[in-house]
């Protein structure tokens, strides 16, 4: 993982992102299609707290907003990282759906298990943790959404299948 910074010192977001490429910008499952997993009340709670810090559509308030949302959660702890916290979380949605987050829960611990030293590393505000635990959790859900949740098209099921998007 790259731990690159910008000329003012920043950490370069895009260097995260890229452990977690979305395979295109195509809708081929809309956002009503995604059900969300952090509970709204503690979304608010906590673009309220970091409003108050940053300015929303910033990447610091981006990266604290996602920090704060899963350290109430109790997904992240200092540098630890407890995703299976996750899970209750799912169990009001589709069989199906629930699955398919069961899937990227699982994934993303995987995933994130061994990364604690790089975290710690960076020099930031707020870690970007946050901010990479739900782009992963994101990703995996996206990648095993059922398929009667996605659109019909020639490119969605190229998606779906894996054809990189080019």
């Amino acid at each position: 993982m790259s731990t690159e910074t910008t000329t003012n010192g920043k950490f370069n977001l895009t260097s995260i992102i890229g452990l977690f490429p979305f395979q295109s910008t195509t809708n081929c499952i809309s956002k009503q299609q995604m059900e969300p997993l952090v509970p709204e009340q503690v979304l608010r709670k906590c673009q309220e707290r970091e409003a108050a810090n940053h300015n929303p559509g910033t990447e610091q308030f981006e990266v604290c907003y996602q920090q704060c949302a899963f350290e109430e959660l109790g997904a992240i702890e200092g540098f630890e990282v407890r995703v299976e916290k996750l899970y209750p979380l799912a169990e009001g949605f589709a069989a199906d759906y629930r699955h398919a987050v069961h899937l990227a829960i699982d994934e993303c611990s995987r995933r994130l298990r061994n990364i604690r030293d790089t975290f710690e590393q960076m020099k930031t505000q707020c870690s970007l943790l946050g901010f990479t635990v739900d782009r992963c959790v994101r990703l995996i859900i996206y990648e095993n959404c059922p398929t009667g949740r996605w659109k019909a098209s020639i490119a969605c099921t190229k998606i779906r299948q894996g054809v990189p998007f080019c």
